[in-house]
C-alpha cells in the first residue's frame, strides 16, 4: 500500500477519536454531510440533503473560507474544485468536478476531455454529465487526496473575504444551478474544464472582494496534454442567469425551517 494511503487511513482514525471522544459531540448532521467514509455521490442530491430541515441549520452555520481550483498532474488533465469549509473550528474539504457518465466505484475519474488528440476530434457526440461531489472520510484533505489519485496542482485559489461570507448552504444552491445549466457532457465546450470554470467565475462575481491567487498550473488550465487549448468558455449569459438564479435559490434556502423549528 502507498505511504500517501496508510496516512490517510491514519487521519481518519484520528479524526474518528477526535470525535467521539469530544466533550461537544458533533451535531448529526456532521455525519451525514461529511460522514466517516469517503462518500461519492451527484450534485443534486449531496446539495439537495445540505439543505434539508435536518442539515440546513448546520450547513448555514458552516463557513466555505476558500475554494481551490486544481489541475491532474499524472496525464489526465481532469479539472476539479475543492472547497475549504470551517465547521466549528475544524476544516473539512469537499470536492466537486464533472465526468462523463458516472463511475464504477473502481476506475479513478476519467480524463476530461479524452487521453489523446484523437479522441477529441473523433467525435462531437454529448451524452448526460455526472457532477459529482465527492466528501473524504471526516473531510479530511489527505483522504480526498488518495481517492481520487490524480496528483492535483493548484491553477488558482479564491479566499473567501469574512466580510461577506460564503456559507455550506449558499454553495449548495450554486453547484446544481451550474449542472443544470449544462447537463449533457460534450468533450469540446462542456466538460470538466469548463464545470470548473464555471463554478470560479460564478463565485468570483458574486464575491468581487474576495482574493485570488494564481497557482502552478494557472497557465494550463483548459488544456490538454499541457498544450493544447480546449473550449470551454463559460458565455455572459450563462453566467447572468446563474447569478441570478442563485439569488432566488439563496433566499428559498433561507426560508427553509430547521428541524428544531418544525
Amino acid at each position: 500500500m502507498p505511504f500517501r494511503h496508510i496516512r490517510a487511513q491514519l487521519a481518519i482514525v484520528f479524526a474518528k477519536i477526535y470525535y467521539f471522544m469530544s466533550s461537544q459531540p458533533p451535531n448529526p448532521s456532521v455525519l451525514t454531510l461529511f460522514p466517516d467514509s469517503t462518500l461519492e455521490d451527484s450534485v443534486r442530491t449531496w446539495c439537495g440533503n445540505a439543505v434539508v430541515a435536518e442539515n440546513v441549520g448546520y450547513a448555514r452555520h458552516a463557513q466555505v473560507l476558500s475554494i481551490v481550483h486544481s489541475k491532474s498532474n499524472n496525464g489526465k488533465n481532469h479539472e476539479d474544485i475543492m472547497f475549504e469549509v470551517n465547521i466549528d473550528g475544524r476544516t473539512s474539504w469537499v470536492l466537486t468536478d464533472r465526468n462523463a457518465g458516472g463511475r464504477d466505484g473502481t476506475s479513478s475519474h476519467s480524463p476530461s476531455p479524452s487521453d489523446s488528440h484523437a479522441d477529441l476530434t473523433a467525435s462531437l457526440s454529448s451524452n448526460v454529465a455526472y457532477d459529482c461531489v465527492v466528501v473524504p472520510a471526516y473531510g479530511k484533505h489527505i483522504a480526498i487526496n488518495s481517492w481520487i489519485n490524480n496528483d492535483p496542482v493548484v491553477v488558482c485559489t479564491i479566499k473567501i473575504h469574512p466580510d461577506t461570507p460564503l456559507s455550506l448552504a449558499k454553495l449548495a444552491g450554486l453547484l446544481p444551478l451550474i449542472s443544470a445549466r449544462a447537463k449533457l457532457y460534450n468533450p469540446m465546450s462542456k466538460q470538466c474544464y469548463w464545470y470548473a470554470r464555471a463554478i470560479y467565475k460564478s463565485i468570483r462575481k458574486k464575491y468581487p472582494t474576495s482574493e485570488v491567487t494564481m497557482g502552478e498550473a494557472y497557465s494550463k488550465r483548459g488544456k490538454h496534454a499541457k498544450v493544447l487549448l480546449v473550449p470551454c468558455h463559460v458565455l455572459k449569459e450563462d453566467l447572468k442567469f446563474i447569478e441570478e438564479s442563485w439569488s432566488a435559490r439563496i433566499l428559498e434556502i433561507s426560508k427553509v425551517e430547521t428541524i428544531s423549528q418544525v
